[in-house]
Order: structure tokens, then C-alpha cells, then sequence
């Protein structure tokens, strides 16, 4: 996870724990900006959506979890939920016997599946039953754990931690009810209580490599940076070709600047052979970050000969080359990009933002960056886009409206004020320009903007 995203996660972290669901959905997605490729960011933000009772938004943002990683049990997990809340069986199912293909012997999920089956997928009936018998059995730690489990999956979350909470209490060894509570606490954002019922179930079962990934990514989430490279170090060492441990090791030495560190772990991946796309994808971004566009661009190129279907790779290897100065390769990768995902919001605005800057296609900019509005109408960087794009076309009152909403969202930024000064300028605000121009050199001394600054005071003394 690059460093700006770690920082719209963390803000995100924060206000999920302080109950403004709102404004974490907002850092995630601004999180998501900088690192679409991280499964863990879309199962916060489908996390956070459930809480907020956009249910639809939360299984398509999960299904991006699970595309990006196959192996995510908590997105399948937090899926199955909301589809047995919304009564749709089959696909719950679905998802637990997808958990049960990596975890086999997971009584949890196979109970879980058990129930669908045997009660004919009746949630309310399955509810009913268990409530039953642990009257019955009020000492069972079993009936416990199934009720909880199956208030969980009505997401009944509360009373799904008070049986999972009794059957642990009745059975302190009980590893099962150790992992569900660890997850829906992890889910509730009380990382402490996740913590400590991971760390019991690692220590009923120190073979568990799930629970080291698990406390490896809370650590990490919890910004104890050592503790989380020491899971991932015990986890290597217990099995060496565990890849996604590889790449998630790379991930927390990325946010903290351990750049080399991030490379040196990920050209160990490299030699096992799995996953060698995302892996290059990974070692891109660090060489993005150390200023080795070249590099970047080759390791992009690599990921591409190995899956050259996925768009964000184009994506990313023509924003690298615009980076680079090399403009007309980087538009032809990003148009193929759009080819394979035309809904891609970053896409479409760094394309017709491209072509706002060079003068060009300006309509087919307007068009794109307005598609991407759609889809994210509140990113101030696409709203800037617009307004730059209206500039370009000599709309420079709309300019002037898009720009100042821009600013709004975003704060302070360089790019925004310069743009703001131009438009200020064409809409006889003077004094608003020089003041624009000003804030975008205390921001980032820019030689353009300097002159133009420096035209307007000659021409106005």
C-alpha cells in the first residue's frame, strides 16, 4: 500500500472508529485512488458500507476484494453475510464453499454451510432452532458457537459476539469461536479485542498461517510496523512460498518508506512463480517511488506479458511514461486501458486531462471527465479536470465555478491554484489571481506560475 493510501486508510480507520462511516467511506475511496490494487482497502470500504446500509455498494466493492485476491476469507466472509441478510442462499453459499476450498476443515464455515443445507436455507428457521437449543444445552459451547454464527450471517452482529463470547468462556481453547470474534471485531473496528482473540487463536494453533496473515495486515492496520514485518518473518519461515505473504511484506515496508527493503522481499517472490503479474506490478511501484520511471515502466511491461488483459497495468504504465515526458506512448496505453475497462473513473480523467493540458480532443475530454464524475462526483481532482477542460475551451466562467468547488474539496494544492489564478484572470478578478498564483508558490515554486505572477504585478502596478 503506497504511502498516500496508507494515509487515507488510516484516516478511514480512525473514523470508522469514531462511528462517521461517512467520512471513512470518503478515505478509503480516496485511498483507493492511489492503490487500486489492494484488496484490503475495497473489504474496509465495503465494510464501512455495510454499516452505512448501502448493501448493494458493499457486494460490488467485496467482489472487487475477491477479484484482486481469491484468497480473501474475510471479504467471502463479510459477502456471505449480506447475501444471507438479503435471503439470497445460493449465492451465500456459494461464497462459504469457496472459503471451504482453502480451509477445508473450518468447523465454522462448514457448520455454516451445514445450516444452509440441512434447514433449506430458512435463516429465520436456522435463527430459531439454535436459539432453542442453547436453552437446551445452555453449557454447550457448540450451540453457543452455531447460534452465534448464524446471527453473524443475519448480521445480528452484537448478539453474535455475545454467543461467540459464551462459547469461548465455556471453552477457553475453542479456536473457531477465537477466529469469528477476532474477525467481527476486526469488521467493528475494536482492533484490540480483534487482536486479542487472534493472538489466542495463534496460540492454540501455532501451525495457523491464516491467523499470522491476519495479524500481520492488524498490526500493520494498527501502525505497529515491527510486530507486523515479525509476523510475516515467522510466517516465511514456517512456509518460504507463501507469495501472498511476500507481497503483503512488501506493502508495509512500501508505506514506511523501506523502499529497497519492499524490492529486496519481492525479488524473492519473483522466484517462486506465482503471482509474478501482481509481483511486478508491486517492484513497479517501488521503482515509481525511488524516481526510476524506466524501471517502473519495464516492470509494468512484464506484468503485461504475463496477464495482458488487466487494464490497470496499461493504466499505470501510461501514467508512468506521462511522467516521463513520453505523452503520445502514455495515451496509447491508457486508451487501451479503457478498452479493456471503459468504466474506469481514473482512467478516463487522466486521459482527458491529457488532452485538456495539450489543448486537444477537447470534447472527447469533457466527455470522459464527466463520465468519471458519474461514477465519483465528489473527487475534487476530477472536478478540477472539468474545470481546466472548460478553460481550454474558453468557457471561462464555468471554469472559474468548477475550479472553486475543486479547491473546496481538496485544500490546498498547487496545480488547483495556478488554474484558479488563470481563470480569475480571464474573468477580470485580478486581485483573485495575484492571491491564487501567490498560495500555488508558497505550495510548489513553479516557474510558470512565477512568471506569469510576476507579469501581472509588472502589468498592474
Amino acid at each position: 500500500m503506497s504511502t498516500k493510501a496508507h494515509a487515507h486508510y488510516s484516516m478511514g480507520m480512525i473514523y470508522d472508529n469514531e462511528g462517521k462511516s461517512e467520512l471513512a467511506v470518503e478515505e478509503y475511496l480516496k485511498a483507493i485512488s492511489f492503490d487500486p490494487g489492494s484488496a484490503a482497502l475495497y473489504y474496509r470500504l465495503g465494510a464501512s458500507y455495510v454499516k452505512l446500509g448501502r448493501v448493494d455498494k458493499s457486494v460490488d466493492v467485496l467482489q472487487k476484494a475477491i477479484q484482486l485476491d481469491k484468497q480473501d476469507t474475510r471479504a467471502r466472509f463479510l459477502l456471505a453475510l449480506i447475501y444471507t441478510s438479503q435471503k439470497k442462499y445460493d449465492e451465500a453459499t456459494r461464497e462459504y464453499e469457496e472459503i471451504l476450498k482453502s480451509e477445508p476443515d473450518d468447523l465454522g464455515t462448514l457448520t455454516s454451510l451445514a445450516d444452509l443445507y440441512i434447514l433449506g436455507q430458512d435463516l429465520d428457521r436456522a435463527i430459531k432452532v439454535y436459539e432453542n437449543l442453547v436453552q437446551e444445552k445452555k453449557n454447550s459451547p457448540l450451540m453457543h458457537f452455531n447460534l452465534g454464527i448464524v446471527y453473524a450471517r443475519a448480521a445480528r452482529v452484537n448478539e453474535a459476539i455475545g454467543e461467540l463470547k459464551k462459547a469461548a468462556e465455556l471453552d477457553p481453547d475453542y479456536l473457531e469461536a477465537h477466529m469469528a470474534l477476532a474477525v467481527l471485531f476486526e469488521m467493528g473496528g475494536k482492533k484490540e479485542d480483534a487482536l486479542a482473540h487472534y493472538e489466542r487463536a495463534l496460540a492454540l494453533d501455532p501451525t495457523n498461517t491464516k491467523v499470522y496473515h491476519q495479524l500481520g495486515q492488524l498490526y500493520f492496520q494498527m501502525n505497529d510496523v515491527p510486530k507486523a514485518i515479525g509476523q510475516y518473518e515467522i510466517l516465511l519461515k514456517r512456509d518460504p512460498e507463501d507469495v501472498a505473504a511476500y507481497i503483503e511484506l512488501s506493502y508495509v515496508y512500501i508505506a514506511n518508506s523501506r523502499i529497497d527493503e519492499a524490492i529486496d522481499v519481492l525479488k524473492k517472490a519473483l522466484g517462486l512463480e506465482e503471482r509474478a503479474e501482481d509481483i511486478r506490478l508491486a517492484l513497479a511501484f517501488c521503482y515509481s517511488e525511488k524516481g526510476d520511471k524506466e524501471a517502473a515502466a519495464e516492470e509494468y511491461r512484464q506484468s503485461i506479458a504475463i496477464d495482458p488483459l488487466n487494464p490497470k497495468a496499461y493504466f499505470y504504465l501510461g501514467a508512468t511514461l506521462e511522467e516521463a515526458g513520453r505523452r503520445d506512448e502514455a495515451v496509447s496505453h491508457i486508451k487501451r486501458s479503457l478498452e479493456l475497462d471503459p468504466e474506469d473513473p481514473e482512467a478516463l480523467n487522466y486521459l482527458g486531462y491529457i488532452y485538456a493540458e495539450d489543448g486537444r480532443n477537447l470534447d472527447e475530454a469533457d466527455r470522459m471527465i464527466k463520465k468519471a464524475l458519474e461514477i465519483s462526483p465528489d473527487n475534487g481532482a476530477y472536478i478540477d479536470s472539468l474545470g481546466w477542460v472548460y478553460f481550454q475551451k474558453g468557457m471561462f466562467e464555468e471554469a472559474k465555478i468548477e475550479l472553486e468547488k475543486a479547491r473546496s474539496i481538496i485544500g490546498d494544492d498547487p496545480v488547483i491554484y495556478d488554474h484558479l489564478g488563470d481563470a480569475y484572470l480571464k474573468t477580470g478578478f485580478i486581485d483573485k489571481a495575484k492571491e491564487a498564483w501567490k498560495k500555488s508558490l508558497e505550495l510548489k515554486q513553479d516557474d510558470k506560475v512565477k512568471t506569469k505572477l510576476e507579469t501581472i504585478l509588472k502589468e498592474t502596478k
